[in-house]
C-alpha cells in the first residue's frame, strides 16, 4: 500500500511489515524489527510489543521473530487448516532443529505449493522459501505418506528446489503438506529424514483429529 495514505492505510502497511519481515530475515529483538521495519524507535517498540503481546509474532527457541498463533490462525483459517495454527511454530522448530534444514507447512492446490509458515535452516542450510512455487511433476506419496517433489519458481519449467514433503490434512480441493527443503536441487531424503519427517507429520495429524 502507499505509505502516503489514510492513517489506516498506514497502520495495515506497519502491520504487514512487521509480520512480514521475520519470513524476509532473522530478527531478534523489537529495536531490530522496527528499524528494518522503518519504524521510528519509539513508536516502533511499542509496536512490536502491542504485536506480541496480541499473537501476531512470537519467538523461536533462539530469540528471532516468528508469525505468530493469531496470525497464522487467520491465514491458515482462510485455506480451512486453522486447527494447526498452535501447533504449526513448535512443530517446524522441533523439525527444523532435528534435520538443521528449512521446515515448513504448505498447502498443495492445482500444480502449486503455497508455503508459510516456515523455519529456516542454519549455516550452508539456510534458505528462506518463495511464498509460491509450481510443482514440475504431480505429487506421488509412498505407504509412509512421503514425497520427494521438483519446485520451481512460478512461471519457469527448472527446478528451483527440492523437497520432501508428508501429507497432513485434505480439505476437497486442497492439501496441507509439512516438508523440509533439501540443500541442492539434486539431493535426496535419506532415511533418518524421512523419519523426522513422518513424525513431525503425525504431531500435526494427531492435533487435526482432536475433537472440537
Amino acid at each position: 500500500m502507499d505509505k502516503t495514505g489514510t492513517p489506516y492505510d498506514k497502520a495495515i502497511d506497519t502491520f504487514e511489515g512487521l509480520v512480514e519481515k521475520p519470513l524476509e530475515k532473522i530478527v531478534s529483538g523489537p529495536l531490530p524489527l522496527a528499524r528494518a521495519v522503518g519504524l521510528a524507535t519509539t513508536s516502533g517498540y511499542r509496536a512490536v510489543a502491542i504485536a506480541e503481546s496480541e499473537g501476531l509474532l512470537s519467538r523461536s527457541t533462539e530469540g528471532a521473530y516468528l508469525r505468530g498463533p493469531s496470525t497464522l490462525g487467520a491465514g491458515l483459517s482462510a485455506l480451512g487448516f486453522g486447527e494447526f495454527a498452535l501447533v504449526a511454530e513448535p512443530v517446524l522448530i522441533q523439525l527444523r532443529q532435528s534435520t538443521r534444514l528449512t521446515a515448513f507447512l504448505g498447502v498443495l492446490s492445482d500444480g502449486a505449493c503455497a508455503i508459510g509458515p516456515f523455519s529456516s535452516g542454519r549455516g550452508i542450510t539456510f534458505v528462506s522459501p518463495q511464498r509460491h512455487y509450481s510443482l514440475l511433476t504431480p505429487v506421488s506419496f509412498d505407504a509412509d505418506r512421503l514425497a520427494e517433489v521438483s519446485l520451481a519458481h512460478q512461471f519457469e519449467a527448472v527446478a528451483a528446489q527440492r523437497a520432501v514433503i508428508s501429507s497432513v490434512s485434505d480439505r476437497q480441493d486442497r492439501l496441507c503438506i509439512v516438508g523440509v527443503l533439501l540443500p541442492g536441487t539434486r539431493e535426496e531424503a535419506g532415511n533418518e529424514l524421512r523419519s523426522e519427517l513422518v513424525r513431525a507429520a503425525d504431531l500435526l495429524c494427531s492435533h487435526s483429529e482432536k475433537p472440537e
